[in-house]
Parts: structure tokens; C-alpha cells; sequence
């Protein structure tokens, strides 16, 4: 019976394996789509920029020789007039033509935004559906070190865990959705209604000034949201920590202004990549925290060695006594502490953090290495 199990669990965990590697595909050439996407979006912005400056020199010109034509006409100078006419034709013409490239370009932009929004959906869901694929494959694959019985217990336990941390996370997710993004999105709506409602008022310069804040705004938006996608998903994780470790600590850096430096040892290309996402996602949470509370340098070191990898994090900043801040954590909602420590729990490892006012914090935690997947 054991080795039926056995057998099924490996059938299944070959099947979620080919999952990733076929979704982690898609989610490549996905991703590449969106970029190109986004490339040509900001190339035709510029274009139709430049296009509406085209434009109104145009009608500019066109009203010139409009006054022209008039004035010829008056006179009653028929060469003039007719000379006047011509070139005035040509210019409307001409402004007619711009008008039409413009609404051209402008549906095609449209399309872009679609697409743009479309492949953005795709990309989400295909990092979402990646990250409960790991989650699945955490589970199946969790060490037995007893008997069917207790074993059976344990991944009972361990589902209920993870099924808790999941919870958890996407309140949180939600929270951090709502007093991050959501409020400078809402704020750049606000600039923008502003903005409209200046250029009707003919006051173009108190308009520039708040189309200039809601750019400001948009983009700390949109830093907002790629680091919680970032937390959700590393990006680049299936190839190492390096990439993941380098974009996290310039996000740190821009964020905060704290330092992150990185030791990586060991032969860590024989992490398995779902085990890899699960060890990121912890370290991920420890500098974050510490960047939130005062850290000014943050040391983060990862190693490998006879089948256990092993990740430190240190900081200098406030420090705080682990035991109350856990207590106040639990009551005011807060499990970042508790999800480090059972995403931790659920790989058969072992967790510790140690932290004392005034001295910084230290963040430790090991697990036993599965077999490459």
C-alpha cells in the first residue's frame, strides 16, 4: 500500500512538474508580449504628442492664410486672392490629413491598451496559478520521517497550515492593496478631475501642475503594485536567487533607502525551484520588515550544504521583544511573524528570530532539501 502512495505521489508531482514548466513557459512569452506591448504604446504616445503639436501649427497656418484669403479678397486683388486660395486649400488639406493620421493612431492606441490589459490579466493569473502549483507540490512532497499513521496526521496538519497561511496572505494582500495602490490611484484621479476642470477654466498652467502630480502619483501606484506582484511571485526565481535577490534589494533601496547586501554559497542550483519560491517569499518578508522599522543596512545570506539549506537575515535597526510583538501582532491581525515561521514549519524546517530594542534583529531558518525536481 505504502509504495502504491509512493507511486502516486510521484506520478502526481511529475504531472505538477510539467504544469510549471509549461506555465512558467507561457508565463515567459507572455511577458514578453506585454513588454513589446508596452514599447509600442510609449512609441505611439510620443508619435501622436508630436502628431497634436503637427496639428496645430497646422490650423495656425491655415487661419493665417484664411486671414489672407480674406484680405486679398476685400481688396479685390484677384491674383493675390486666387495665390491665397490656393495655399489655403493646401494647408486645410494638409491639417486634414494630420487629423486623420491622428484618429488613425489614436484607435490603434486604444487596441494597444486592450491588449496591454489583456496580456496584464494573463500574466497575473499565470504567476497566481504558478504560485498554487508550488504550494501543491510543498504539500505532496512533504518529508515523512513517520510512520503512514502519523504521516498521515502530519500532511493533514500541514494542508490545514497552508491553507491558513493562504488566508492569511491574501487578507493582507487585499490590506496593503487598499492603503497602497488604491489610495494613489484615487489621488491621481482626483489630480486629473482637477486638471480638467482648470483647462476648462482656460487656466492651462494650475492644469499642468496637476497633470504633473497625478504622473507622480500613477507611478508610485504602479511601484506599489509591482512589489506586492513581486511578494506574491518573484520573478526570475526558476533561474536562482540572484535575479530575485537583485530586483528585491533595489526595491528596498528605493522604497526606504536601506542597503541590502547578499552572500549567496553553496550549490544553490540544486534547490528545487517550488522550494526556492517558498525560502525567497520568507527572506522577502524578514527584509521588508526590517526595512519598515528602521533598519539603515540589511545582510542577507543564503547557503547550502549536506542536503539543508540554511538563510540568515540581519539588520540594524530597532529591534523589538519577539514575544510581545508576536502577542500584539495576533491582536491587532497581523501573522507576517506566524506565515515566516509556519511557510517554514510546512518544508520540515526550523525557524528562529531573536531581537532585542535598540539592537536590531536576526532572522534564521533551515530546511531539509527535496530531491531536484
Amino acid at each position: 500500500m505504502a509504495n502504491k502512495v509512493g507511486e502516486l505521489e510521484d506520478r502526481i508531482l511529475h504531472f505538477i512538474q510539467e504544469s510549471l514548466h509549461e506555465l512558467d513557459t507561457i508565463r515567459r512569452e507572455e511577458s514578453d508580449r506585454l513588454e513589446k506591448t508596452r514599447n509600442r504604446f510609449r512609441t505611439l504616445t510620443r508619435e501622436l504628442r508630436d502628431l497634436a503639436a503637427e496639428i496645430d501649427r497646422a490650423f495656425k497656418e491655415y487661419e493665417l492664410l484664411r486671414e489672407e484669403l480674406m484680405r486679398h479678397s476685400q481688396q479685390g486683388a484677384l491674383e493675390q486672392e486666387k495665390a491665397a486660395y490656393e495655399r489655403a486649400s493646401q494647408s486645410m488639406k494638409v491639417h486634414a490629413s494630420l487629423e486623420e493620421r491622428y484618429r488613425i493612431l489614436s484607435a490603434h492606441k486604444e487596441e494597444l491598451q486592450r491588449e496591454e490589459r489583456t496580456l496584464e490579466r494573463l500574466v497575473s493569473r499565470s504567476e497566481s496559478m504558478g504560485t498554487r502549483l508550488r504550494m501543491v507540490m510543498n504539500l505532496v512532497s512533504l518529508p515523512e520521517e513517520f510512520s503512514p499513521e502519523q504521516g498521515a496526521i502530519r500532511n493533514e496538519k500541514a494542508l490545514a497550515m497552508a491553507f491558513q497561511i493562504a488566508e492569511r496572505e491574501a487578507r493582507s494582500f487585499a490590506r496593503e492593496l487598499h492603503d497602497g495602490p488604491t489610495q494613489s490611484f484615487s489621488a491621481a484621479g482626483l489630480s486629473l478631475e482637477m486638471a480638467q476642470e482648470l483647462l476648462a477654466r482656460g487656466d492651462g498652467a494650475a492644469a499642468s501642475g496637476e497633470l504633473n502630480l497625478a504622473v507622480g502619483q500613477l507611478r508610485t501606484g504602479l511601484s506599489e503594485v509591482r512589489s506586492l506582484l513581486f511578494g506574491l511571485s518573484p520573478t526570475g526565481i526558476e533561474s536562482g536567487f540572484e535575479l530575485p535577490l537583485r530586483r528585491l534589494a533595489e526595491q528596498v533601496r528605493q522604497m526606504w533607502g536601506v542597503e541590502v547586501s547578499c552572500k549567496l554559497t553553496g550549490k544553490l542550483d540544486e534547490v528545487p525551484v517550488s522550494q526556492r519560491s517558498n525560502v525567497f517569499k520568507t527572506l522577502h518578508q524578514a527584509v521588508i520588515n526590517a526595512a519598515r522599522n528602521g533598519a539603515a543596512n540589511i545582510r542577507v545570506s543564503i547557503g547550502s550544504s549536506k542536503r539543508t539549506l540554511k538563510v540568515l537575515v540581519m539588520d540594524d535597526g530597532r529591534g523589538f521583544d519577539v514575544e510581545r510583538e508576536r502577542q500584539a501582532a495576533r491582536e491587532r491581525g497581523s501573522y507576517g511573524l506566524q506565515n515566516m515561521e509556519e511557510r517554514v514549519t510546512i518544508q520540515g524546517g526550523n525557524f528562529s528570530i531573536s531581537s532585542t530594542p535598540g539592537k536590531g534583529t536576526t532572522v534564521s531558518f533551515a530546511i531539509p532539501l527535496r530531491d531536484a525536481e
